[in-house]
């Protein structure tokens, strides 16, 4: 029998190590007796010093478009927010990964301008959404909403003072706006875009930039049909042509100032619909068929101005509730009724969930980069690669019809990297010794 101990930090290796022959299978009895026993804890990550076998294989075919050591560095940048549980500043995550690559090195690389990160973002986007099962209808859900991430320092050229709705306070921080893909239990983000202040230059607006990402979106091969989905602040008569002359169709919330064909505004209706005309819909979240919601809905098939034949469901999570606290949906789909109407609108929440994973899963705006603008956004660029790259290596974790959760992929990711590199250690000092007694 061959005993080797040897100690090591917490932050480093493991603590007191009793290695027997087989070397691999002690260390796995010993990772899951110490380690994986308690999964709610965050776990004490060692040094990485080699990439793992996944990402290395997925980020392969990108090697041809970085120049020096910057795809080495990506590789990296990525795996580091995947294993860091802390705030991930570039300096914390340099604490996780291999001593070759620190923190001035990914510096470097949010900074240089030679290396084109919308390429890379649109390889892991079609990756992703390879990784899951299509739907058996074809159906593809475009899902757009806005996020602001805050932040204390006023010298970053993207951050502005911003709120969600005239109910929210101002905050300062960073206004992006988001394009999901979304169908059954899958969420994958597709593009993103940083919105300037207003008057500074290049300031383009949020329905711009949104046009901007409906031309430049690539759907997936099985896609046969599109639906968009949005709230109220992308109901514009710029927004809703761009959608119908791709022929896909839509359900989103409209402000109650649209007007009839015959010049009536949708406020008149809501004023002076008798309570005795809404229906009672039971519909379930989406990914859970435990849990359920319930609507009440009118329907009214009718024209708007500048959009044509429409559906027009108002929606209350109450019966008395007040017209204040009525949704208004409007969609083109043939033949639409409100419980369908309003099952596709909650298709809103998984971006929700997303902007939940994509602050606190991989540290979107923590970086601390300030001043560039193209540095900021490359930064962000980043930490949506770090979440197309999570969901593509734990695919296999994201069953049909369960829900799941980008914070479970990423603990799961960790252990079976630590575990790994657990092995390896072993292993090489078993072989070590070995040689060592030969020798003697």
């Amino acid at each position: 029998m061959i005993v080797l101990s040897f100690q090591a930090n917490a932050g480093q290796e493991a603590a007191n190590w009793r290695v027997c022959r087989p070397a691999s299978l002690q260390v796995e009895r010993w990772v899951n007796e110490s380690y994986l026993d308690y999964p709610t804890q965050r776990p004490a990550m060692p040094r990485m010093t080699r990439l793992p076998a996944e990402v290395a294989r997925l980020f392969v075919p990108l090697k041809p478009y970085f120049r020096y050591r910057h795809y080495l560095v990506l590789c990296w940048l990525v795996v580091a927010h995947l294993v860091c549980f802390e705030k991930a500043t570039l300096q914390a995550l340099a604490r996780h990964t291999s001593g070759r690559v620190a923190a001035w090195h990914w510096h470097r690389l949010l900074a240089a301008g030679c290396w084109r990160w919308s390429i890379v973002l649109a390889w892991l986007v079609e990756q992703a959404l390879s990784a899951f099962p299509p739907p058996h209808d074809g159906v593809l859900y475009l899902v757009a909403d806005s996020t602001l991430k805050g932040k204390p320092t006023q010298k970053n050229p993207w951050a502005k003072s911003w709120r969600l709705n005239e109910y929210e306070p101002y905050t300062f921080g960073l206004h992006a706006v988001v394009l999901l893909a979304q169908w059954e239990v899958y969420r994958i983000p597709l593009a993103f875009r940083l919105i300037r202040r207003k008057g500074n230059p290049g300031y383009q607006s949020e329905q711009v930039l949104f046009r901007q990402m409906l031309q430049e979106v690539v759907l997936p091969r099985w896609c046969s049909k599109v639906i968009v989905v949005a709230d109220a602040a992308y109901a514009s008569r710029q927004n809703l042509p761009a959608i119908q002359a791709r022929h896909w169709g839509f359900v989103i919330a409209f402000p109650r100032s649209w007007k009839f064909a015959d010049g009536h505004s949708l406020r008149d209706l809501m004023a002076h619909l008798p309570r005795a005309r809404y229906r009672k819909v039971r519909l379930p979240l989406v990914g859970s068929r435990a849990r359920y919601r319930v609507f009440w809905t009118f329907a009214k098939r009718t024209a708007l101005r500048e959009v044509g034949d429409v559906t027009v469901v108002l929606s209350k999570r109450r019966r008395h509730d007040s017209p204040k606290n009525t949704k208004v949906l409007v969609t083109n789909l043939p033949q639409a009724t409100a419980h369908q109407t309003t099952a596709i609108y909650l298709r809103r929440w998984p971006v929700e969930l997303f902007f939940k994973e994509w602050k606190g899963v991989v540290g979107v705006g923590q970086h601390q980069v300030t001043k560039d603008a193209a540095r900021v956004e490359r930064s962000v660029a980043v930490t949506l690669m770090a979440y197309l790259v999570l969901l593509r290596v734990r695919a296999q974790d994201i069953r049909p019809g369960q829900p799941w959760s980008a914070f479970a992929l990423k603990h799961h990711f960790a252990w079976e990297v630590s575990l790994q590199h657990f092995k390896r250690v072993a292993q090489q000092e078993a072989c070590k010794q070995m040689k060592l007694r030969l020798a003697a």
